[in-house]
């Protein structure tokens, strides 16, 4: 399921596009060739969108602004697992 939030404020735009290019909901994990979801977690075994979105923007965007996104997105979840990122091929 994918999740679409347009707000207004550019701010809470930004975090909120940060927050789903990097996380996103557990159901949505594939398990590795051995059945095995080798991914990171937090907040036990998925993290919490609260937690992640007030680490990297508190003391860049007011409180305020900052919860009203960790509100839109608890409501769609409580508990998210970080997407992988292949890192880029670079050949010498």
């Amino acid at each position: 399921m994918e999740f679409s939030m347009n707000y207004k404020d550019k701010r809470k735009q930004e975090m909120y596009d940060w927050f789903h290019q990097r996380f996103m909901e557990p159901e949505s994990v594939k398990p590795d060739v051995n059945g095995v979801n080798k991914s990171r977690h937090s907040c036990g075994e998925t993290y919490c969108a609260g937690e992640v979105v007030r680490s990297n923007f508190s003391g860049t965007f007011p409180d305020e602004t900052i919860e009203e996104v960790v509100k839109d997105l608890e409501s769609e979840r409580q508990k998210w697992v970080m997407r992988k990122f292949e890192a880029p091929h670079v050949s010498f």
